[in-house]
């Protein structure tokens, strides 16, 4: 007997920007199954309003639930009045608890059955027929196939496995692949198209700025490439170098970093390397002082939810500090800093037509080992510390949304809880292009800060070119304060309006003025680089990518 659904009907498994409608179309695909299964049987004699009892369930086929799962689905229908009615409820909740898993080309059908204390359900699977593979240029079938090791002829995908795999094939800059399920000419099977879009995978940029310092050059010099597709496995590979064309001697940051896609596994495995002689932002990279780090990570996705996508994350970092230097001169008595936390984290991104936004918080644990990861290295930095094992909450959110006519804007914050009083690499900062502008990158710190941004931006003044206004605030607070740099409490607050203009052949600039309104309690002889209120900038941006 050929079973399959109704012709016509169309469903799509995808990623990414779409990766929330996934979940969605793989729940109701069961909407469009055989009607072999839906055409349940009754039990023979028994009427439409005849009742009878049920104390048991049987199911036969495949059944991909567990048996402590299946019972506790089906046990609110053991009862002594039962119905055809109750019949078909069972049936409904038993798919939908298949459907919950993923199980989405599951059905449950109720065959014809003398009427008994067990009822019968039979649990047929559909499975993939054929699998067609579009658009591709740059790409071969081996590694679309490879991104979605789910989905192969003759088998019965699970849909949220199927929904992961394609969010994290879609977390590529290279390529977006969406999944769709017709009928099939064979009977019992569903035919899949994967369509994929492609651009090249490699880029290069080179981005100008002006973040850096008096003393080691205002600007800042960035050229940076990556491939998204080595080994043809969807490996990827960022690279960045920066420097100062004012002063190149003193200013030299190189990043590194790797990133692995585990598709059977649902999540990504990643490595960084840093290695900067000033702070600051550069590519893909940041630095919180000078030093090198190296990191390594891992991310797992859950299965997506609408259009939520959610994560689970967890990190190793081994952060080295060099001794500090003023003018060329290293600080008295100063020696290395190292700090090794793990941290364990959640994040998760909402996307719906009109609006975004999204909140991640991870948890980190300074770990024992290495040279300068101690106490008596700590007190060299700073007296104030007590203890090498300090431990810190960070947390961030972020919202972006349209108003009026094609006008949009958007909040983002950011907070640190820490109970220790932390080295300054590990301290929360304030102050920068990326936090309250009109001030310099980054020159104060605490061991808790919270950080907030209001932005505002207009509809295209012209084509690829918006204006923006914006009002930043930022808090800071010490544990073990003392009299000089490090006070109970500190703030920064800065208002102001920029412009955004970029070109589709990769030029883009980024310009904004800022004012401090409310600036650092901390005196000018202690921090010459304490923001006072009335301090401005202009922070500027040049990119190009290829």
């Amino acid at each position: 007997m050929k079973s399959g659904p109704p012709a016509g009907v169309h469903r799509k498994v995808t990623g990414h920007a779409v990766s929330a409608v996934a979940l969605a179309a793989a729940v109701v695909v069961a909407s469009f199954l055989p009607n072999h299964a839906m055409a349940q049987g009754t039990p023979a004699k028994a009427g439409p309003g005849a009742s009878f009892a049920i104390k048991g369930f049987k199911v036969t086929g495949e059944n991909p639930l567990g048996t402590g799962e299946t019972t506790a689905v089906l046990a609110p229908f053991l009862r002594t009045d039962a119905t055809i009615e109750t019949l078909q409820k069972a049936t409904t909740a038993l798919e939908a608890a298949l459907r919950d898993k993923g199980h989405g080309l599951h059905r449950v059908a109720l065959p014809p059955q003398e009427v008994g204390d067990t009822v019968t359900l039979e649990i047929v699977k559909f499975t993939i027929g054929k699998i067609a593979i579009t658009g591709l240029t740059r790409y071969d079938e081996a590694n679309i196939r490879g991104s979605l090791p789910e989905l192969k002829e003759g088998t019965t995908p699970n849909f949220k496995r199927l929904a992961v795999q394609t969010t994290i094939a879609n977390e590529s800059p290279a390529k977006q692949v969406t999944v769709s399920l017709k009928e099939s000419d064979e009977p019992d099977k569903i035919d899949a198209t994967v369509q994929v879009r492609e651009s090249k995978p490699w880029n290069l940029a080179v981005t100008w700025a002006n973040t850096g310092s008096t003393a080691t050059g205002r600007d800042r010099l960035t050229v940076s490439g990556g491939h998204s597709n080595l080994f043809n496995r969807d490996h990827q590979f960022i690279g960045a170098y920066t420097t100062s064309v004012e002063r190149p001697s003193d200013v030299q940051q190189i990043g590194l970093s790797y990133r692995i896609p585990l598709y059977e596994w649902g999540g990504v495995l990643g490595a960084s390397f840093t290695t900067s002689d000033v702070l600051g932002n550069f590519g893909a990279f940041s630095s919180t002082g000078a030093g090198h780090t190296l990191g390594f990570n891992y991310t797992h996705h859950l299965p997506p939810e609408g259009g939520r996508r959610s994560y689970l994350t967890v990190g190793l970092d081994d952060k080295v500090f060099d001794v500090t230097q003023i003018n060329g001169i290293p600080v008295p008595g100063q020696v290395m800093r190292r700090s090794r936390p793990l941290s364990l984290g959640y994040v998760a991104k909402i996307e719906t037509d009109t609006a975004f936004w999204g909140y991640n918080a991870d948890l980190a644990f300074n770990l024992p080992g290495g040279t300068g990861n101690n106490l008596a290295a700590y007190v060299t930095e700073d007296p104030r510390v007590t203890t090498a094992r300090w431990i810190a909450l960070r947390a961030g959110a972020n919202y972006s949304g349209a108003f009026a006519s094609k006008w949009t804007w958007s909040l983002r914050g950011q907070l640190q809880i820490s109970p220790d009083a932390l080295i300054s690499g590990e301290q929360f900062g304030l102050g920068g292009s990326s936090s309250v502008r009109g001030a310099s990158e980054r020159p104060i710190s605490g061991d808790r800060g919270l950080f907030t941004s209001l932005e505002v931006s207009t509809p295209e003044l012209m084509t690829g070119l918006r204006g923006i206004g914006f009002l930043d605030a930022g808090w800071l607070s010490n544990n073990n304060p003392n009299a000089t740099n490090k006070p109970a409490s500190d703030r920064l607050t800065g208002v102001g309006f920029g412009l955004r203009y970029s070109t589709p052949g990769g030029f883009a600039v980024s310009a904004d003025y800022g004012r401090v309104l409310t600036g650092s309690v901390v005196p000018l002889a202690i921090n010459a680089s304490a923001p006072k209120k009335g301090d401005e900038k202009v922070h500027l941006n040049v990119s190009l990518r290829f």
